[in-house]
């Protein structure tokens, strides 16, 4: 009976209904959109981490770490920074997109240092230095049907793919695409020319040195260890948070309103419906029961649709941002969704109190 009185409600008020979803639609989308920032921050930072653990990246100076796709540095400044007190090795690495394929490129005998000393070529051998060469990541494997000995032509230029790595867990290096540093730059024409560099420590302690060392003395380099990363993006994420949650407080203030408002004009419209409902045995818990369901199902139904131009919007997000840092994750989701049905039920509780107290022999005779 609830269920069928609220449907009933919501058709003969189509338009209404519609426009006080509306007011809960625009403020989902604004605070997911928003929050979509700070997920693809916390995905890239535990990426990053997870890949430069122990290591010290270094970029091109004033390019942001979340953007290092961008960087780009003289390869002659690779033997200074090995020249560095307490440096170990030093991977040079280039990042490039060819034909749509996304393709890192870094020195023969230095791969471990970019995908880790566990990570190891299942099928085949790794790439030696000038030849054109491919191994490829083993989701990137499966998704192409790709193996060893299969060719793939990046512009004018054939590649041999000679390995497969095995899965690894990092979603990087399971569809990544990877070659030799020399052969990269050629096809390119970026012959020196690199993205970043990852520096390996000769002790752990001697990482903050080496970040220290390099930020000082290299007008055009930036060093951070995974230390500085995690807190630049903790800096970042604290600012987003306070945008989100001043989002968040303005539209659950609008909605709630807009919602409570609707909803004490819907229930003196129907006072003699009430009335009649509790005439026949309903009590005031159901009644007031049905007075927020109403107001929960609004809420949640314009958050729905808010969520889904979400997506659009973290589209919009990325094209604006030099990357792709946006991103709509379960958690999101949930969080706009449960978002949503608290403000409905606040919202509706006032005019569910005012039903539920509702007098059945005055409410039936109100006209």
């Amino acid at each position: 009976m609830m269920w069928e009185m609220m449907l009933r409600e919501f058709g003969r008020h189509k338009l209404r209904t519609f426009l006080t979803a509306l007011g809960v639609t625009i403020g989902i989308f604004l605070v997911t959109s928003v929050s979509s920032i700070s997920e693809g921050v916390i995905y890239y930072v535990n990426d990053q981490i997870a890949i430069t653990s122990g290591l010290v990246t270094v970029v091109e100076r004033d390019v942001p770490m979340y953007n290092m796709q961008n960087s780009e540095i003289d390869y002659e400044l690779v033997s200074e920074v090995e020249g560095i007190g307490g440096v170990d090795e030093v991977a040079p690495i280039l990042f490039a997109t060819v034909s749509g394929v996304s393709i890192t490129g870094t020195e023969t005998g230095r791969e471990n240092i970019l995908r880790g000393v566990n990570i190891e070529v299942a099928d085949g051998r790794d790439v030696e230095q000038g030849a054109k060469e491919l191994v490829i990541g083993n989701a990137y494997a499966e998704r192409n049907d790709y193996g060893v000995g299969d060719k793939i032509k990046l512009d004018e230029s054939e590649f041999e793919i000679v390995g497969v790595l095995e899965e690894s867990g990092d979603n990087d290096i399971d569809n990544g695409v990877h070659t030799n540093l020399m052969a990269l730059q050629e096809l390119t024409d970026k012959e020196d020319t690199i993205t970043l560099m990852m520096v390996k420590p000769s002790t752990p302690q001697d990482a903050d040195i080496i970040e220290q060392v390099i930020n000082d003395d290299f007008s055009d380099l930036q060093a951070a260890t995974d230390k500085s990363i995690a807190k630049s993006a903790n800096e970042m994420l604290s600012q987003l948070n306070v945008m989100t949650f001043a989002l968040g407080s303005i539209a659950a203030l609008i909605s709630g309103i807009v919602i409570m408002n609707v909803m004490i004009i819907s229930v003196r419209e129907r006072r003699r419906q009430i009335g009649t409902m509790k005439a026949v045995g309903a009590t005031s818990r159901q009644i007031l029961l049905s007075v927020v369901m109403e107001s929960v199902t609004i809420s949640v139904f314009g958050a729905v649709i808010g969520i889904a131009l979400s997506y659009a919007g973290v589209e919009m997000i990325n094209s604006i941002l030099p990357s792709n840092i946006a991103l709509m994750t379960p958690r999101l989701v949930a969080q706009g969704i449960l978002f949503a049905a608290f403000i409905g039920v606040v919202s509706g509780l006032l005019p569910a109190r005012q039903a539920a107290k509702l007098n059945p022999i005055e409410a039936i005779r109100y006209e």
